[in-house]
């Protein structure tokens, strides 16, 4: 385990989730990413996260609870579009809300 890695669990066991000021805006950016329609996987595969995250960085942003709870937000219109539904077609309301989240 690096030592970055080890910093990061002691600092979240004691004092919460701990991130730079660069992790921050690459969480931002997941998140703005997200919420455009991306998926997830092809999202930490994009040059500017590669390029402001290291791999282990990436593994701690993946576990940031912003970013969880935000992917589970989108996960939940998702359903709740029916987009995940092969029997039906989605309902076009709840295609304009998710837009705006």
């Amino acid at each position: 385990m690096s030592e970055r890695r080890r910093e990061g669990f002691w600092a979240r066991l004691f004092s919460g989730y701990y991130s730079t000021a660069r992790e921050e805006r690459v969480i931002e950016y997941i998140i703005h990413r997200m919420n455009e329609g991306a998926r997830l996987r092809d999202i930490v595969g994009e040059e500017y996260v590669r390029r402001n995250a290291s791999p282990d960085e990436v593994e701690e942003i993946l576990a940031n609870p912003r970013l969880v709870e935000a992917a589970r937000e989108r996960l939940e219109l998702d359903f709740e579009s029916g987009e995940l539904d092969w029997r039906r077609r989605p309902d076009p309301s709840l295609q304009s809300r998710r837009r705006q989240v």
